[in-house]
Order: structure tokens, then C-alpha cells, then sequence
């Protein structure tokens, strides 16, 4: 027998699990005990899941525990709480399945929205921002690598002391799945955020997370979930067969396409909805830019408003008899955070000719997941960059901090590589990003290095560049199709201002939305107007080798020094002054 009462699992507390001291007991889910506890080697906190001992009575669980186990703690992720260990302890002669993971003393977005509501307020949309760029990132990476959480919900969303958003409870539906739990009839997940297939006992897959983050974003906009109702199956029954509410009859001042990016995250079947997090990530900025700055910012900020009561129509997409396979637990997983691993791979289009390569990085440090940020990197050390990637195993790409710079190198023919700071952190428009980049006389002379911005990921970014031919270009690269920014016939256009290779150019990239403005050592050699596409994003270098594929012995080496970020309107007055001295440069080169 297992541990089979409420109270032997309530007498941990203050007890020890290995290493592990049982401290405090934070919940009780569908599948675990949640305690506070103490790493006694590391004296460090920790948070603690004990498995209800009826998901354990299978007999080759063990196998599964550890194997599975294994496969959660590998997800490392900023957004992702990180899970530190997980073994079998033994008391009174019975196994205790627990896993150990970082502990997270902030809120959950459940406590903040319920603690808006009671002073009749709803989140910003700076707040929400945070929540969806985070768990996108997440679910993005999860779900690259074949996991799917399968309960997101606002409990499962926690914010750390720099308020960042972390999606906890990976994990557990994983490692408890099995032909007991199917045929008892239960479904993995929350009613209140539960998608239709999921209702119905389906296990779901990635799509279906995407469904419950849909759910997520209509109440963080409009203060209450899209369907309740008395009981979990009479919600269940709803999530099946009632047409999504339309979150602007609870809330008129969220722009239309906000409300499109929810009724599609919430479709029914889940091939009309998105089909992956970046997709609904990238929809879900483009609504949110689509009105004035200012009331985006406010417009949850808002008096109560009585609520709208519109009766739906009612489409039976599904058939009676499968009502009867609904059964419902509550979850209870497991979670991870940590660092972020990028190698980023695209197809160029034919008037580049450059492949873009995937990229291993290190690991990353905490993200803050929203921007500008400002700093300065002088790359004196690996450990006071901590944000930027080290790849040393890889043998056709090379990136190392050594002797005050960033050194990136690649033998990949005819390729760009993207190295991105902290690919989780974004950036708004209104910076101004610098660096300087010394292109190594090993180059070929058409090989080129510049300041990626607004990256999305590998198929949606910008790219400000100079080559070793003193030429410069700036491109945009949306839905994997590249264009240049200027619509010039030649993609590259000389430049005095550039000095050629082995020697260092300062880049500057001005970003204020509306215009884009490139400098080379002080002389504005671009200005262009900013396309509406991507409007915010991570930042990062580009190092691409020679555009043709017959080059022997393909070689790209660049040397990255003071990498900046600045917020425009505190650099205005430098900007400003450049940009004067530099007019005619720019004027002569078509800008």
C-alpha cells in the first residue's frame, strides 16, 4: 500500500524528504501537495510536489516517474520554473514520489485578477503584455520539444519579485497519464479553462494549451471567464458546445482585433485556431498596435461595468453520447524555469541568397520579458554578460567573450547567423541600439555584421548591416520573405562613412516607431520608414558569410564591442546632433 490518507500526507509537514526539509504547505491540487521546503545542502528555498498517492499504485509507475521526470527537468526556460531534482523517499515502509523545483514567492495572475475585481478594476495592458509575451515564450518552447502542459490556467502563472510572469505545473499530467487514469473516465485540466477537446477526454496536444491561454486572455480583458455556470460539467458542456462570447460586449474599449485574436485562440475545432504560441503572439501585437499608444496602455483601467447578458446560439459540434466521457480533476503539475537554449533556422528568399542557421546558446539569466531595458555590454567577462550565448560545441559556429569582446565566427557557406540577447526579452520601439563591430581582415570582402532588432523569432526580424565593402543595407524579414527597407535596386549601398575590414564601425540603429535612422561612426547613412509589421521584438547581432554557396571554405568572423541600449528619448539630444552633421551623407546615398 501507498500513502493512503489525507492525514498521513498532511504529517510531512515538518518532516524531511531526503535533503529536503517540509517547512510550510502551500495547496493541494488534483495530483500533488504543494509544501514550502528548505534545501539543507544549498540553504537555499524550494518548493516541494508530493504525488497523491493514488496516481502512484500502478505497478511499473517508478519506470515512468523517473523517466518522465527527466524530461520535464530538462525544460529550461526564463518563463519556465525550473524543476532541481525528484526522487522516491521511503516512510514507514512506503514510497513517496516528490520532485523539487525553485521556488517562486510571488503571486499568481488568479490573486491579482481576483484582487483587481474587488476594487473593481482589470489588468493593464502593460500587464497583459507581460503575461502573453511570457507564457507564449514558454508553451513556444515547450511545445517545440513535444510537451504539452495541458492545464494552463491563472493559477499556474506566477510572478516572480521583478514581476515577471513563469508558467508553473509542467509536467505532472506527463507523468501520471496512464490506462488507469483514461479509464476512469477523467480529462487532464480546469474546466474554467478547458478546451473542448480536452472536455470530452481527448488528451489534447499544443493547440489545446493555445485554447486555454485564449480563455486566459478574454478574462484578464474583460474581468470574468468566458463561460461558468453551477457545476464543472455544466462548463465543460459549454467550453463543447456554446459559441465563444465576444470579450467586446464586456469590455467596448478593446480594439476589434483583440477581440478576432480571442475568438480564434477559442475556436472549437483546433484547426482553425492558432497553431503554434508564436502565431498567437505575433497576432495578438499586431491587435494591440492597431490603436493610439496612450489607450492601450489604460484601457483596463476602467469603472466597473454591468455586465452584458447575451444569450448564445447553440451548435452541437459534438454529439450527445460523448458527454458521458467528461470527468473532471483539477492538475496540479509540476514546473520549470531557467535559461533559454536558440538556434535559429530559416530559408532566405532568392534576392539574398543567405540561409540563416540554427544556434545553440548557453545559459541565459532571468529574463525580464518586456523592454526597453537599458544597458551597456563591454563584454570585460563571460560572467558580467550573462545574457548573451556561448557556443563552444558546435562545430560550424563559434561565439565566446574573450579579451573584452563578443567573438562570433561561422564556416557555414552562404548563411546569416542571428545571435540573440535573451531571445524572451523584448524590446519596444523608441531605442536606440549601438555597438561597434570590427569585421576580422580574414573575411571575405562582402561578408557583413549589424544589429538585429524587432526578432520575433527566425522568420520575423529587422537588420541593420555594413559589409567589409563599405557598404551598408537595412532589411526587414517577415513570414521568412526578406526586403529591403529603402526598395532600392541594389540591396547594398556604398558609404564613406564605413572603414573597411580590421577595422571597427560603430552602428546605430534609432528606432522610433515610424523611422528607422542608421548610423555608421556618427554619419547617418539610412533613414526609411518603418514598416508596421513587427513593432517590437528581441535584439541581437548578424554575422553573414559570403553571399555566394561556391565560396571556398566558407568564413565569417566578427569582433563585437559596448553593445547599447538606450531609450530615445534620453539620447534625443546626441541623436539629434548626428543626425545634423549627417544630412548630406544621407541625401547622397538615397536614404
Amino acid at each position: 500500500m501507498f500513502l493512503t490518507s489525507k492525514a498521513a500526507q498532511m504529517d510531512l509537514l515538518g518532516t524531511r524528504l531526503g535533503r529536503y526539509e517540509l517547512r510550510e504547505r502551500l495547496g493541494k491540487g488534483g495530483m500533488a501537495v504543494v509544501y514550502k521546503g528548505w534545501d539543507t545542502n544549498l540553504e537555499r528555498p524550494v518548493a516541494i510536489k508530493v504525488l497523491h498517492e493514488y496516481l502512484v499504485e500502478e505497478q511499473d509507475f517508478r519506470a515512468r516517474f523517473e523517466r518522465e521526470a527527466k524530461v520535464v527537468a530538462s525544460l529550461d526556460h526564463p518563463n519556465i520554473v525550473q524543476v532541481y531534482d525528484f526522487d522516491v523517499a521511503e516512510r514507514g515502509g512506503q514510497p513517496i514520489y516528490y520532485m523539487v523545483m525553485k521556488y517562486i514567492p510571488g503571486k499568481s495572475l488568479r490573486a491579482l485578477m481576483e484582487a483587481d475585481a474587488q476594487t473593481g478594476q482589470r489588468l493593464t495592458m502593460t500587464e497583459i503584455t507581460n503575461v502573453m509575451s511570457s507564457v507564449c515564450s514558454a508553451l513556444q518552447y515547450a511545445h517545440q520539444r513535444g510537451m504539452v502542459h495541458r492545464d494552463v490556467t491563472p493559477g499556474n502563472i506566477l510572478f516572480d519579485e521583478q514581476g515577471r510572469a513563469v508558467l508553473a505545473d509542467f509536467g505532472i499530467a506527463r507523468i501520471v497519464t496512464s490506462q488507469r487514469v483514461t479509464q476512469s473516465g477523467t480529462t487532464s485540466g480546469t474546466p474554467l479553462y478547458m478546451a473542448p477537446e480536452q472536455g470530452i477526454g481527448e488528451a489534447g496536444d499544443q493547440r489545446s494549451d493555445l485554447y486555454s491561454l485564449g480563455v486566459i486572455l478574454y478574462e484578464m480583458l474583460t474581468g470574468k471567464p468566458p463561460y461558468d455556470a453551477d457545476s464543472a460539467v455544466a462548463v465543460l458542456l459549454k467550453h463543447i458546445n456554446e459559441p465563444v462570447p465576444s470579450a467586446l460586449l464586456k469590455n467596448s474599449q478593446i480594439p476589434a482585433a483583440l477581440d478576432a485574436v480571442v475568438m480564434r485562440a477559442m475556436a472549437k475545432d483546433a484547426d482553425e485556431r492558432f497553431q503554434t504560441a508564436g502565431e498567437l503572439l505575433m497576432a495578438y501585437e499586431a491587435a494591440i498596435t492597431t490603436n493610439d499608444a496612450t489607450r492601450r496602455q489604460d484601457l483596463n483601467r476602467t469603472e466597473p461595468m454591468s455586465p452584458v447578458v447575451v444569450k448564445p446560439e447553440t451548435t452541437n459540434r459534438r454529439p450527445v453520447w460523448l458527454y458521458s466521457a467528461i470527468g473532471v480533476i483539477g492538475l496540479a503539475m509540476l514546473a520549470a524555469i531557467g535559461t533559454l537554449i536558440s538556434r535559429n533556422t530559416s530559408n532566405p528568399a532568392a534576392t539574398l541568397t543567405l540561409a540563416v542557421p540554427t544556434s545553440n546558446a548557453r545559459p541565459f539569466a532571468p529574463s525580464m520579458t518586456s523592454g526597453p531595458r537599458e544597458f551597456t555590454e563591454t563584454f570585460d567577462s563571460a560572467d558580467k554578460a550573462p545574457y548573451w550565448p556561448i557556443t563552444l560545441d558546435d562545430p560550424d559556429i563559434y561565439r565566446q567573450i574573450e579579451n573584452g569582446v563578443y567573438h562570433i565566427r561561422h564556416t557555414l557557406p552562404a548563411a546569416a547567423v542571428t545571435t540573440i540577447y535573451f531571445p524572451t526579452m523584448s524590446f519596444n520601439s523608441q531605442t536606440v541600439y549601438t555597438a561597434d563591430f570590427t569585421l576580422t581582415d580574414k573575411n571575405a570582402p562582402d561578408t557583413a555584421s549589424g544589429i538585429v532588432f524587432r526578432f520575433r523569432d527566425d522568420d520575423n526580424y529587422y537588420v541593420f548591416a555594413v559589409n567589409g565593402m563599405g557598404q551598408v543595407s537595412i532589411w526587414s524579414r517577415f513570414n521568412g520573405e526578406w526586403q529591403e527597407l529603402r526598395g532600392l535596386s541594389k540591396e547594398w549601398t556604398d558609404t564613406t562613412a564605413a572603414k573597411p575590414l580590421g577595422q571597427a564601425n560603430q552602428l546605430k540603429l534609432v528606432d522610433d516607431l515610424r523611422t528607422l535612422r542608421g548610423y555608421v561612426n556618427d554619419q547617418l547613412v539610412i533613414e526609411v520608414e518603418s514598416e508596421p509589421k513587427l513593432t517590437r521584438g528581441a535584439i541581437g547581432i548578424y554575422l553573414a558569410s559570403s553571399a555566394s554557396p561556391l565560396t571556398k571554405d566558407p568564413f565569417a568572423e566578427v569582433m563585437v564591442d559596448n553593445f547599447s541600449v538606450e531609450d530615445l528619448q534620453e539620447s534625443a539630444p546626441t541623436v539629434q546632433a548626428t543626425s545634423e552633421t549627417a544630412t548630406a551623407e544621407a541625401t547622397r546615398q538615397g536614404g
